[in-house]
């Protein structure tokens, strides 16, 4: 069976999973195609799975070309799922999710049925650091928190394989819930990963945490994807930190109404948040006295990429002038090249194929999400990018 086949069928070892049935009635969709300064841009209300299915038959194109492109890592997920140790895995980390938050595993199966892409697929892509096929990813993220007394700013570089580059897109989506939301998104990976807001004042960006072994527990996109719901920033943390989780991550979650930011490192034991009160920066490594002892934590990625970013932000940070700056004069230093191809700006040298796909500069004073499309180092001089604001926040 050729690959494309493989793809559209529904010959892969299934899985558990109750299909819900969609309530079409109350579904809308509104599509915004990308420019030369933004991000597509889809709007999308209805129920979890009408949001998933909608969001994957306007993006089917985007999910099977970058399985096409990544085809060799894509079917190293698909064989570790569908070995005996991946199925035991995959169907505790669905039970679960389906135990804490069934409407996101309609939500994945929506993506799979609008793809027309079969589930395991998808969901391989969704719990792809728990089956423990990192080899050939990525990894990155650079965070960076500047605070004084007029101002309160969150920036991130969203960093990914380049693969990604030329079909990320930005979704807004309101659910059942009520609590909307706005997102950067990977094709066919479930929303949450990427920077995001919602109406309730929560903003969310997240970095990968390296483990050498994973738990079972609830998967880190699952995590990831809940806390976009939340309507306070107590019900985000706690969310963040349910137990059981099955691999660490790092949190950036926020709160625009009340002007508050908290660096939350979790790992399948332990966690620790951090309120911090001036300026502060976070990349791929724990540093927290309850989490930075995380015996699993992979030390080679840790010594290479995410220290190198870490010292090149450390060292830059004291450029930010002290009176009067601009948020350019953060983004500044999420655009350096220094210590490439591990520098804060990403781009793809030789066998490194990390890339900054885009930052997002979080305002709090103004409650507003930018998000620049590609590496800082272009897209902030060149004035690509996109405002997202809801009109109230509670």
């Amino acid at each position: 069976m050729k690959r494309r086949e493989f793809l559209i069928s529904s010959l892969a070892i299934p899985l558990v999973f109750k299909q819900i049935a969609s309530a079409k009635e109350n579904q809308t969709t509104n599509y915004h195609p990308a420019t030369e300064k933004t991000f597509e841009f889809f709007e999308v209300t209805g129920s979890y799975r009408d949001i998933g299915f909608q969001t994957g038959r306007q993006f089917k194109k985007h999910i099977t070309k970058l399985i096409e492109r990544r085809s060799g890592w894509h079917q190293n997920l698909m064989n570790i799922l569908t070995s005996r140790p991946g199925q035991e895995k995959s169907r505790e980390y669905i039970r679960l999710t389906e135990k804490h938050f069934p409407h996101i595993l309609q939500e994945i199966q929506g993506i799979a049925d609008g793809s027309g892409i079969h589930f395991n697929a998808i969901w391989a892509m969704c719990i792809k650091s728990e089956l423990g096929a990192l080899d050939n990813e990525p990894k990155g993220c650079s965070t960076l928190f500047y605070r004084d007394q007029q101002r309160l700013w969150l920036f991130h570089n969203e960093d990914g394989h380049e693969a990604y580059r030329d079909i990320m897109f930005v979704l807004k989506a309101a659910p059942p819930s009520g609590v909307e939301y706005i997102s950067m998104v990977y094709p066919g990976i479930i929303t949450g990963n990427g920077p995001s807001m919602n109406n309730c004042g929560i903003i969310q960006t997240t970095n990968y945490i390296g483990s050498t072994e994973s738990e079972i527990g609830l998967p880190r996109y699952i995590i990831g994807r809940a806390v976009l719901e939340a309507k306070a920033l107590q019900e985000a943390l706690e969310i963040a930190t349910l137990e059981p989780r099955a691999y660490p991550y790092h949190h950036n979650i926020g709160h625009l109404g009340e002007k508050k930011y908290v660096s939350l490192e979790t790992t399948p034991l332990s966690w620790q948040a951090e309120e911090p009160q001036a300026n502060y920066f976070h990349t791929n490594h724990l540093i927290f006295n309850k989490t930075r002892d995380f015996e699993f934590e992979d030390e080679q990625y840790k010594n290479t990429s995410s220290l190198s970013r870490y010292q090149v932000i450390e060292k830059e940070l004291p450029q930010i002038p002290f009176n009067n700056p601009v948020p350019e004069d953060c983004i500044k230093i999420l655009a350096s090249h220094t210590q490439a191809p591990y520098s804060p700006c990403r781009h793809p040298q030789g066998e490194v194929t990390g890339s900054t796909l885009g930052t997002a500069f979080f305002d709090f004073k103004d409650k507003k999400m930018r998000i620049f499309r590609g590496n800082p180092c272009e897209s902030a001089p060149q004035g690509r990018f996109a405002d997202f604001t809801f009109e109230t926040l509670e």
